[in-house]
């Protein structure tokens, strides 16, 4: 039984990562800030992350969460973050993420949360030179007309997500983000 669920598991992990093609990502910020990246998600959404120093990233993200919001709401949501690498031991890294993000709702612009702050914590793990966990504990603070203060906990800077480095320059991701992201690929530049 435990060896039919483990291929059933794998084949669909396979097909799902096949599914995605051509190159979709998470794009949730990264707390390794090793390296810039573009990504496109399967949300749909799409990400650039410029490295500006050796410990610090500047990011936007730009997405239609149908996953989050469903289909009957049409929505954007969006952000604009700073990620600091605080501290990395080893193979662990510890980062601060701070942001401005929104969500407009299309449908009816009086549920929009319009303007808010991303503010929390990225930690990544490199279980080996290719296999790393994020976790980004992000939640969203909204204001500037928006219905209440907290109303968010996946702002789109947070998510969990599990990464595979198939090369240098890009590296296959499962999990999911603020930004509806589930499977893809990350573009490292």
């Amino acid at each position: 039984m435990k060896h039919r669920l483990s291929v059933a598991l794998a084949t669909l992990l396979l097909a799902a990562t096949a599914a995605s093609l051509p190159a979709q990502a998470s794009t949730m910020p990264k707390a390794e800030t090793d390296q810039s990246s573009f990504v496109v998600g399967i949300g749909p959404s799409l990400s650039f992350d410029a490295r500006l120093a050796q410990n610090v990233t500047l990011g936007a993200s730009v997405g239609l969460p149908f996953l989050i919001e469903g289909f009957d709401r049409v929505s954007s949501r969006y952000d604009v973050r700073v990620v600091y690498n605080f501290f990395q031991q080893g193979n662990f890294f510890l980062s601060g993420i701070f942001g401005i993000w929104g969500n407009v709702n299309f449908s009816n612009t009086t549920l929009s949360r319009w303007a808010g702050l991303e503010l929390g914590l990225g930690l990544a793990y490199k279980f080996t030179p290719q296999l790393t966990g994020r976790l980004n504990i992000v939640p969203g603070y909204n204001f500037f007309g928006s219905r209440a203060f907290f109303n968010d906990f996946y702002a789109p800077a947070g998510g969990v997500e599990l990464a595979y480095k198939f090369s240098p320059t890009f590296e296959g991701t499962i999990g999911y983000n603020g930004q509806g992201d589930l499977i893809g690929l990350r573009f490292r530049i």
